[in-house]
């Protein structure tokens, strides 16, 4: 896997998440246990906005960025990311949300590929 294909998989990950905010926002809701009313939904498409912006960024950043692509790399696919995990572990810690294997699982992988290609 090329660090090209692993923004490609990140942008696909991140629309996916986008249609579960529009299409199925009880099922994004079950992960972390919270309450899916009127609400919670139009926030999960207000926040499948910046999601979708984030694919469209990780699709098309290998042609924009070409010899520079691991600096994104390292801060999208690694800072950013962890910031993710800080977010999620903050709310877990707080009985706020319960820990989401979807959410954070995949996530660590993926600072985990971006790292290890960003490095190599």
């Amino acid at each position: 896997m090329t660090l090209t294909h692993l923004f490609k998989a990140q942008a696909i990950f991140a629309w996916l998440w986008v249609a579960m905010f529009w299409f199925a926002p009880g099922m994004a809701a079950q992960g972390p246990g919270w309450e899916m009313t009127a609400e919670m939904h139009a926030f999960a498409q207000m926040i499948s906005v910046p999601l979708f912006a984030i694919g469209i960024i990780s699709w098309m950043a290998p042609s924009w960025l070409g010899d520079n692509l691991k600096k994104l790399g390292m801060l999208m696919g690694v800072y950013i990311n962890a910031l993710f995990i800080a977010v999620q572990a903050f709310h877990i810690s707080t009985d706020a949300a319960n820990f989401d294997p979807l959410a954070m699982i995949s996530t660590l992988i993926f600072i985990a590929l971006f790292y290890w290609k960003c490095r190599a």
